[in-house]
């Protein structure tokens, strides 16, 4: 699930594992607990961009302005989360598309982009994702090496709710 809110609800508390990013197969040292972070002190710049901050088992998570107002989310039991001033779509290399009349050969084949995380504009949003789970990251032997059986999202029928409440300042 992925929904956009605006720039302002940067102020982010969490009741799940942290402080720092963890995946299924990532979370020896992310502990249980509350915790507080700005958006953008949950991402990480990778060399490559790619997906980052994502946080597991999260029983609740806010969302505030600095006015105090913003969104609360409810796990029912759990989440998990990743919030970014970009989309996840923005993170891919995307492919080079071929110019109208131009033909496929060797030497212009589709590759992909070769980008730095300074090259990927910031929103003028916060992209939410709101997941059940993903996939490990895998790379326990070398970065080529896919997650352990356990940490792989098997083929099934999955289902997960949360609750989204608003958050008011008004006494």
């Amino acid at each position: 699930m992925n929904i956009q809110i605006p720039k302002d609800y940067n102020n982010v508390s969490w009741y799940g594992r942290g402080p720092h990013e963890n995946y299924i197969d990532r979370t020896d040292s992310a502990f249980m607990g509350i915790y507080n972070s700005s958006v953008r002190e949950l991402g990480f710049d990778y060399s490559r961009p790619q997906e980052n901050g994502y946080r597991t088992e999260t029983k609740w998570l806010e969302m505030k302005n600095k006015n105090g107002i913003g969104i609360k989310i409810f796990g029912d039991p759990y989440i998990s989360f990743s919030a970014h001033y970009n989309t996840i779509e923005d993170f891919d290399d995307g492919v080079r598309k071929k110019e109208p009349g131009e033909k496929r050969s060797a030497r212009n084949r589709m590759v992909k982009k070769q980008r730095k995380p300074v090259d990927i504009e910031e929103r003028d949003f916060i992209s939410l994702n709101i997941d059940l789970k993903q996939m490990g990251v895998g790379g326990d032997n070398s970065w080529g090496a896919r997650p352990l059986p356990k940490y792989l999202i098997q083929p099934g029928n999955y289902k997960y709710s949360f609750v989204i409440k608003p958050i008011s300042n008004l006494k």
